[in-house]
């Protein structure tokens, strides 16, 4: 398929949509037949939980109505209230799709790695990359065993985590045709307990260490010892030097034709210049796609090949000392040849790895009180409780050797700016005396008075009602969601905390279709730090590196596109 309907495309690719839709959708998606299918179970799972709820039986996994945001089980607020934290859908042809690459296999294969370790954000983004890449392999994805997380220790309370705490990991794999998630200690009961697994050295049958198998809450380092040895581990896919590359069809000729469009684009390597508020169409030919990807920096491909393919299982190791690392994006790091493939990995993300219904609530009843506080203030001028918003970093944080020589004068000058010399940069985009919500690893309230003697400031500490009975390991994330919901918000420069509230808000423009969201740029959206950086939101930016330090408009821009003709067609 991948030759003809290549050629196809790049000749005229407005002819052979509707054929490449129909076509797409029959081989991956199963047809209509398929999307009903998926509906049908949704609907028997929600079924059987209730029966099973008053049977007093132990709960499959739980169903919740992805589409919408419901409070009543988490302390509210109102499903009204609520709705506002909302920028995710629920795609019944979405659930449906399989990867065309492995689908066929007969075995099954897997898919392990180790979190990453720094930051929460710098964890997300590395557990979006690999949940997407078990999703294109078709591999079962197997989820590590909670463990400590850094700066996620807080209280007295939990201090090792699965990332089952923060998302419906369990939901998302049960619902999703073309994924299959399961526990690490399922996997080394299921495959390295019965001889499955084999020392890549020696050849011999290899168990766990001690043959345990329940590795939650234990020191991670044997266990990733042992996977190591014993997985086929690419150590060359390495973020920033190479990008994977998917084709629209299984079969290595398909793999090989991705290298020859690799080697057409080299002959002509783009600039980062070309595509500054010029984005390609997201269903533009490939090659097109291909050339904003990499341009200006990325010259080769990192291939899925034959090798890798037969592997049983494919680890992807966490070792800052090697310098191996996936602290990138999922969209900057994979690349597919199909644009119904490459739009389905963004809207999966945007609407399955979000924070889950708890903390979300949470957020929105802080939201709530915030707006109430403000309309309150100005009941004439501002009946909606607008309020503005900041991200403020301050604390030293721990940074890894590959971050030390980039983040080096960011990290201690251009972002760790006085208050007085904030309200500098940021005046002129904000109101005097508006209610203004401040994210921040700071505690003091001191140092925040050159801001508070111009505006209403609140922060996350001054809502401690509506956050009595949270987990205090969650208030990152409640921040985060928070200060996404900001008329005008500004945020700290290299910060992947702020990266997220911007993507965050990225997906809410595209919802709400707010101004420049066909460009995906968001107009008011700032970083506070200085005027070099201060808008790059305010134009289309193609991806750049150091790609992990901001978030890139091409992760939330039209990635709609498709749904409605894919789900319409029948078979």
């Amino acid at each position: 398929m991948t030759g003809n309907f290549l050629h196809h495309r790049l000749a005229d690719p407005h002819n052979v949509h509707k054929h490449a839709m129909r076509q797409f959708e029959m081989n991956h998606l199963g047809g209509h037949a398929k999307v009903e299918e998926q509906k049908e179970k949704k609907q028997n799972a929600l079924k059987l939980q209730s029966a099973v709820l008053d049977s007093g039986e132990k709960p499959p996994p739980p169903v919740h109505d992805l589409a919408g945001l419901s409070c009543s089980d988490h302390g509210g607020p109102s499903d009204d209230l609520a709705k506002e934290m909302i920028y995710w859908r629920d795609i019944p042809s979405d659930d449906a799709f399989v990867s065309p690459i492995g689908a066929n296999s007969k075995k099954r294969k897997y898919l392990t790695f180790e979190p990453d370790g720094g930051g929460f954000n710098n964890i997300r983004m590395s557990m979006e990359t690999m949940i997407v890449m078990a999703h294109a392999m078709s591999r079962t994805l197997v989820m590590p065993p909670s463990q400590g997380m850094y700066l996620l220790r807080k209280g007295s309370g939990k201090k090792h985590f699965s990332f089952d705490d923060f998302y419906h990991l369990e939901q998302v794999g049960y619902e999703h045709a073309g994924l299959h998630v399961i526990s690490m200690e399922e996997f080394l009961k299921t495959e390295a307990m019965t001889g499955n697994l084999f020392n890549k050295t020696t050849g011999d049958v290899a168990f766990p260490p001690n043959n345990r198998t329940n590795w939650d809450g234990t020191d991670p380092k044997p266990l990733k010892e042992y996977l190591r040895e014993v997985t086929l581990t690419p150590l060359n896919w390495t973020p920033g030097s190479c990008l994977v590359a998917f084709p629209s069809d299984d079969g290595p000729e398909h793999f090989a034709e991705l290298d020859e469009m690799m080697k057409d684009v080299n002959a002509n390597f783009p600039k980062v210049q070309e595509f500054i508020n010029k984005p390609v169409p997201v269903n533009a030919p490939a090659t097109e796609r291909l050339r904003e990807a990499v341009a200006g920096q990325v010259k080769q491909l990192c291939v899925y090949d034959e090798k890798m393919q037969e592997a049983p299982v494919v680890h992807f190791m966490c070792y800052h000392k090697m310098r191996v690392r996936f602290l990138t994006h999922f969209y900057s790091f994979l690349f597919f040849e199909s644009w119904e493939q490459d739009l389905f990995n963004k809207r999966f993300v945007r609407d399955h790895l979000r924070y889950a219904d708890e903390i979300q609530c949470a957020a929105a009843r802080v939201v709530a009180a915030i707006r109430d506080r403000a309309r309150r203030r100005d009941p004439t001028g501002n009946p909606d409780g607008t309020f503005d918003s900041f991200h403020i970093r301050r604390v030293r944080r721990r940074v890894s050797v590959d971050e030390v020589n980039i983040l080096r004068f960011f990290q201690y000058k251009a972002t760790r700016l006085e208050a007085d010399q904030i309200y500098e940069n940021t005046k002129d985009e904000l109101q005097e005396k508006a209610t203004v919500f401040v994210a921040t690893d700071h505690q003091g309230k001191p140092f925040f008075k050159p801001l508070a003697d111009h505006y209403d400031l609140v922060f996350l500490s001054d809502f401690k009602e509506e956050l009595k009975d949270v987990n205090t390991n969650y208030l990152g994330m409640i921040d985060q969601l928070v200060a996404s919901r900001g008329r005008v918000f500004f945020g700290c420069f290299h910060s992947t905390f702020s990266g997220f509230i911007f993507r965050m808000r990225g997906y809410h423009s595209q919802k709400e279709k707010v101004e420049g969201w066909d460009q995906g740029v968001l107009p008011k959206s700032y970083y506070y730090s200085g005027k070099r950086e201060k808008s790059m939101y305010q134009s289309y930016g193609p991806l750049r590196t150091p790609y992990y330090s901001r978030e890139f408009p091409i992760s939330w821009r039209d990635i709609d596109k498709g749904v409605e003709e894919l789900s319409a067609f029948e078979v």
